[in-house]
């Protein structure tokens, strides 16, 4: 491990992208002790005060408040809960269900592999938000609806990637061994096989994880992510998109917390991916 990680080194923007990722990250934890002010608070004779370095600032509200006199800081904050919340529980649904379908589908062959793939492959052809849209629709928009909407576009990703490294290993000898020792399938699959996928699997889910944050402010800014008065990053963009020439900050703000948010996970990602898989630089 030492090698690898030599030959993936620490630039720094890695640095810096980890820096960001652990700041969000604290900050989500610990929003209801580091944000200044309530993120459903609302003071009219505040409304729409620029940042505390423009003209007509005030420390109290660093980035400014909103239509409605919200401190932006404070709604960034809890929206980072938001993003965090919904990127890490699809993740983990969606690499869970693609895992399991990828191991059953990639070691049957056959038939059940043929018919899981179309379904994948269904899956795929779709447009995203579309589908995403369509599903928050029918659900109904709330945080677990918006989980189970993303999760459903996202698992065929991991089945593909976890089928295609089933298939390369299970004709080594170890799998050949234990076929031959009796060892039931459930446990091929799982002391067997399932090791030796785990790396390709995380380094999918990392860079997952800013596509995910993106799909869900989308989902936001449209009105079909987390519902409001809930903070969120994507409707904070929808919110002040009428104001830009007077109120730039009212959307320029959760703006830049997305993009630095996605950047700095997507060069995680591809840290983490040259350390533990390097066949896929390419991919």
């Amino acid at each position: 491990m030492k090698m690898k990680i030599s030959r993936a080194r620490l630039t720094p923007v890695v640095l810096a992208s980890a820096i960001i990722i652990t700041i969000i990250i604290v900050t989500a934890v610990f929003a209801d002790y580091i944000a200044p002010h309530s993120p459903y608070e609302t003071s009219l004779s505040q409304r729409l005060t620029p940042p505390f370095w423009q003209e007509g600032g005030s420390l109290a509200y660093p980035l400014g408040t909103d239509l409605v006199g919200r401190d932006i800081l404070s709604r960034l904050i809890y929206g980072a809960r938001a993003s965090i919340i919904v990127a890490v529980a699809t993740i983990l649904l969606a690499g869970t269900i693609g895992l399991v379908i990828g191991l059953i589908s990639g070691y049957s062959g056959g038939l059940v592999d043929a018919v899981l793939m179309r379904i994948a492959d269904a899956v795929l052809t779709f447009p995203l938000i579309l589908l995403a849209i369509l599903l928050v629709i029918v659900l109904g928009p709330s945080f677990i609806n918006v989980i189970i909407a993303i999760a459903f576009m996202l698992w065929a990703r991991y089945a593909r990637v976890v089928r295609g490294e089933v298939i390369s290993l299970k004709e080594r000898d170890f799998v050949t061994l234990a076929k031959i020792a009796g060892c039931s399938t459930t446990r091929i699959l799982s002391r067997h096989l399932f090791p030796n996928v785990q790396n390709p699997l995380m380094v999918l889910m990392t860079l997952q994880v800013g596509w995910v944050i993106v799909v869900e402010a989308t989902l936001s800014f449209l009105g079909a992510g987390v519902p409001p008065p809930a903070p969120a990053w994507g409707s904070m963009v929808a919110e002040g998109r009428n104001y830009l020439t007077q109120a730039w900050w009212v959307t320029g703000m959760p703006g830049l917390a997305i993009i630095l948010t996605v950047l700095s996970f997507n060069m995680i990602g591809d840290w983490i991916r040259d350390i533990l898989d390097p066949r896929l630089r390419q991919v």
